[in-house]
């Protein structure tokens, strides 16, 4: 049975409205996604890993010494080759909530793009 909205904690019954607070948790960060890896668990969740991408970060490097005791010019460096992926962060989503995310980014991407469309037009008049 669905509860009346006058039952629900922060809801406003006269006028047919609820409340959401936005509170950021301790663990709150903001991260770079340049991809993202994934897929569906076996309760049919999606589980979906951000990660950012960059160079290896060198585990060790050699440089000489001058013979005046300064740092001089690197002669090696050892470490991965390749692209670093860093996972950041994990999320895990219902599928009504990833159809819910797919619509509103749908809508975000539309407004850039109408956006940048309207900037074009602007710099080519002016």
């Amino acid at each position: 049975m669905a509860e009346d909205a006058k039952d629900r904690p922060g809801a406003d019954a006269a006028q047919n409205e609820v409340e959401f607070h936005y509170i950021k948790s301790n663990h709150f960060r903001v991260i770079h996604g340049d991809g993202v890896y994934g897929g569906a668990t076996p309760r049919g969740f999606i589980h979906l890993n951000f990660f950012s991408e960059r160079a290896p970060i060198p585990q060790k490097i050699t440089h000489e010494v001058t013979v005046s005791g300064q740092l001089g010019k690197e002669i090696s460096a050892e470490g991965k080759e390749g692209i670093v992926s860093e996972v950041e962060v994990g999320v895990v989503i219902s599928l009504e909530q990833a159809q819910s995310l797919t619509k509103w980014l749908q809508e975000k991407i539309q407004l850039i793009e109408t956006a940048s469309k309207q900037q074009r037009q602007e710099e080519e008049k002016g």
